[in-house]
């Protein structure tokens, strides 16, 4: 941090008897250890030629170093440069602040401190994480703390007109003369940038910038290179690959241009490459793309709603439509909760709240609502302005379309991230009981509320005690369901009476949906949806319909192998009919002599005589003895039995 000498040595034993004549007289020396970081010398033992030093970064305090040692291995640091004040007790304070609230006059003061004013982006982190670190409090993560400050003072640098900031890492930072007029160091710091992203940036600091301070720069001359570098983004944006992220940034440039030279240029709206221009370019999935790619404020949001306005003409309000059926907008992981608001509000202020209410109903009862619609439905279920939209809403189909979503966005997704709507129906606890039961209008009945505890309960989007709580929220007002909580339905209860190799053979059906056929039909969607529009996509809807057999399937096997009690049938009497006995009888339609094996529930083969003992037939079989006469009734038909004999299956084997 101190300017070369033509004589290192000989600086160095300077800087070594200032430290030694500063320890004398009770102020603090600074120094920089190779590998244990900043030291500040608290003291200096003249006989025994012996520093006392502290080495802060490592913890490490009241360490003795000769003095011989720090000629050969250890810097010293000037006591006024800015690292040292960093650590001094009497100036400390104050670099913090400036620390913390103006990274960019610290940062010109430490380049100050070089012979040149410029040193490159590695040795002004290392320096910056120093002084950072000499502010930071006891038990934070240095590294995390320190990355998280210097990403927003990168930020203020780059708006510094004194200061030099690097393209790439490595590079130099070095201090500028500020120039007098904003406009125009802007506008050379634009021409002299090599990359569209950055030259686009500075267009964006240019159009949010006092107008006054950079009129200078917007002159015919600049607005058609501007132009001309934007014409050469939307060619870019036209190839395929580069739609998702060209379109976006091109319509923003585009929009930046026209706010910064419109104070000086008459029509620059009118200029190609136009706004106009872009919205020509996109089909219905490119307009989702790019709505959820621009800055998501009010004024950019409605802004592309004006330009879709102005180019679809009566079909526009279709467009708007589009975005919030779009399935892009439904698998957003951020930022489409403003584009819901914005394009409603949008719509209702031209006159079709009621268009808006009968699509929101219509996409309710097709299953088209999309999360972050029906996250806007529950967030404003309260809302006076827009009752007339969210009221034939609230319902228990919402709550079943609510639960449908998070079930497809679990099995969609590819990471452990949190779902939003699940989120929101954890997070509202008076949600569920309001969907059940609403104040406007009837409880729902209690089948369906059975119905849609069973569907949460078989939902991929819960964890088991998340999903215990939400079926808990519903029996508060259907005590009905409290048993799904234990994994129970209808009449579940009740043991289910199998032979060990039914219960095998169940088992392995259920391993092979969980570990290899649920997973293919996951891929296979996957790899539907990279084929485009899904609602006409035939691939993704089988793999859809294949999923929900296979889940359906897999909730099945589950509950039944919880109730199963296996047996090898040799409990069975031999005198009375039950699970485990062979009879004969005598059917009284034709006189025929029939012999049944009534057998475990997955047992029954009837082609071969053996029936499951949960089978119609054989339940109306069940207790009767050698003997008996009695009737049954399958499907209306009637028919007379007499029991000519009971065994054992067992024995028969």
């Amino acid at each position: 941090m101190s300017n070369k000498d033509s004589n290192p040595q000989a600086v160095k034993a300077q800087q070594l008897q200032s430290a030694i004549d500063r320890a004398a007289g009770g102020k603090e020396a600074f120094c920089i250890h190779q590998t244990w970081g900043i030291g500040i010398i608290r003291a200096y033992d003249a006989d025994k030629k012996l520093f006392t030093v502290d080495f802060p970064e490592q913890g490490k305090k009241g360490h003795v170093i000769d003095s011989g040692f720090f000629l050969a291995k250890i810097d010293f640091l000037n006591p006024e440069g800015v690292i040292a004040r960093s650590y001094s007790e009497a100036s400390k304070s104050a670099v913090a602040q400036i620390l913390t609230e103006d990274p960019a006059a610290l940062v010109k003061v430490l380049l100050a401190e070089y012979p040149t004013g410029e040193c490159t982006s590695y040795a002004l982190e290392a320096a910056l994480d120093r002084i950072h670190f000499a502010s930071l409090s006891a038990g934070k993560d240095r590294a995390a703390a320190f990355k998280s400050w210097w990403t927003k003072a990168r930020a203020a640098l780059r708006r510094d007109r004194a200061i030099l900031v690097p393209e790439r890492k490595g590079g130099l930072y070095a201090l500028l003369e500020a120039p007098k007029d904003l406009g125009e160091d802007l506008f050379a710091q634009y021409e002299s940038s090599p990359g569209l992203e950055r030259r686009l940036a500075l267009l964006a600091e240019l159009a949010e910038s006092p107008a006054a301070e950079t009129r200078s720069a917007a002159t015919e001359a600049n607005l058609a290179k501007v132009s001309g570098d934007l014409a050469k983004a939307v060619s870019a944006a036209s190839s395929p690959a580069r739609r998702r992220e060209g379109l976006p940034a091109a319509l923003v440039g585009i929009w930046n241009r026209d706010k910064f030279f419109r104070s000086a240029i008459e029509h620059v709206e009118t200029v190609s490459p136009t706004a106009s221009d872009i919205i020509a370019l996109c089909d219905e999935q490119d307009l989702a793309l790019l709505a959820l790619h621009i800055p998501h404020t009010s004024e950019k949001i409605r802004a592309l709603l004006d330009l879709i306005r102005a180019h679809h003409g009566e079909k526009w309000s279709e467009r708007a439509f589009d975005l919030l059926r779009s399935r892009e907008i439904g698998t957003a992981k951020s930022g489409s909760a403003k584009l819901v608001s914005e394009t409603v509000s949008y719509l209702c202020d031209a006159g079709l709240t009621a268009e808006v209410a009968a699509r929101l109903s219509q996409w309710l009862e097709t299953r088209e609502l999309r999360a972050p619609v029906i996250i806007w439905v529950i967030k404003n279920r309260d809302s006076r302005k827009y009752a007339e939209i969210v009221g034939p809403l609230v319902g228990p189909s919402l709550l079943g379309a609510i639960l449908s979503s998070i079930d497809t966005e679990a099995l969609e997704s590819n990471s452990s991230a949190r779902i939003p709507l699940a989120y929101e129906l954890v997070k509202d606890k008076e949600l569920v009981g309001q969907l059940i039961a609403p104040a406007g209008g009837p409880k729902a009945d209690t089948e369906t509320i059975c119905d849609l505890a069973r569907t949460l309960r078989d939902s991929q989007g819960f964890d088991d005690m998340t999903r215990i709580k939400l079926i808990s929220r519903i029996a508060k007002i259907e005590p009905l369901v409290q048993r799904l909580t234990q994994g129970k339905r209808g009449d579940e209860e009740k043991e289910l009476v199998v032979s060990e190799t039914s219960r095998v053979e169940k088992e392995r059906e259920l391993t092979d949906i969980v570990q290899n056929k649920l997973p293919a039909v996951k891929e296979a969607i996957q790899v539907a949806k990279e084929h485009g529009d899904l609602r006409e996509n035939s691939e993704y809807k089988m793999a859809r319909q294949d999923h929900d057999t296979l889940s359906a399937r897999r909730a099945e096997l589950e509950a039944l192998l919880k109730k199963v009690r296996v047996t090898d049938f040799k409990d069975a009497k031999p005198d009375v009919i039950g699970i485990g006995s062979t009879v004969t009888l005598e059917r009284g339609s034709d006189k025929a002599r029939v012999t049944y094996d009534i057998l475990g529930a997955w047992d029954g083969r009837p082609e071969e005589g053996a029936l499951a003992y949960i089978s119609p037939l054989a339940k109306q079989f069940l207790n009767h003895r050698t003997g008996d006469t009695f009737s049954t009734n399958i499907n209306g038909r009637t028919e007379n039995w007499m029991v000519l004999s009971v065994g054992r299956w067992v024995d028969k084997r």
